[in-house]
């Protein structure tokens, strides 16, 4: 079972019922798919989210959670995507989605709601008796693909250290001179 896979019968056995019992529709064509949010680094810790359907070439939501997230979270903030795709995402995280959120046990901020405690003991129920989450929650800030280092190659005066950065090409072609007209060698 892949982790999508995990986290659809979570959303079918569990979520979307309790969004139901609390009179919330249940969305037509749903996608959850684990992955990085958009906007989720570069500080800010998105860790969740819906697109509308119409973002989706087959008008689908599509749902992301990020794989930061171990299971209890992951449940709670698939639940808060969810609600997204019940109420619509126009709402926002005002009324008919707040209305909502509350009533199935959210609470906190509604940008960035956690499981109230009723809400968390029925998320720990269900945690039992499903299989095991087919996941390890990545450590967001380990070994990350960062910013790419410069392809620029540094050449230096060796009398005066006057420094200037050449592609690679250009290299090919001669070392640069510098202002004072000695030849520049590369120190990189």
């Amino acid at each position: 079972m892949t982790r999508e896979a995990w986290l659809n019968k979570v959303a079918d056995e569990h979520l979307w019922p309790l969004i139901a019992d609390h009179d919330g529709a249940r969305a037509p064509k749903v996608r959850i798919s684990v992955g990085f949010p958009k906007g989720s680094r570069g500080g800010r810790k998105s860790i969740g989210q819906c697109w509308p359907e119409h973002a989706s070439g087959d008008k689908t939501f599509e749902i992301f959670i990020s794989p930061i997230l171990a299971p209890y979270d992951a449940v709670s903030t698939l639940l808060h995507e969810l609600i997204h795709a019940s109420v619509g995402l126009k709402a926002g995280h005002r009324g008919p989605f707040k209305r909502l959120a509350v009533a199935v046990g959210l609470e906190g901020k509604m940008t960035a709601t956690v499981a109230g405690k009723e809400l968390g003991l029925k998320i720990g129920r269900w945690l039992k008796a499903l299989p095991k989450y087919p996941h390890a929650p990545m450590n967001d800030g380990a070994g990350a693909p960062g910013k790419r280092g410069t392809r620029l190659i540094k050449c230096e005066c060796p009398n005066c250290g006057y420094t200037v950065r050449v592609t690679r090409k250009w290299l090919e072609i001669g070392n640069p001179q510098c202002p004072d007209g000695d030849m520049m060698e590369i120190n990189s």
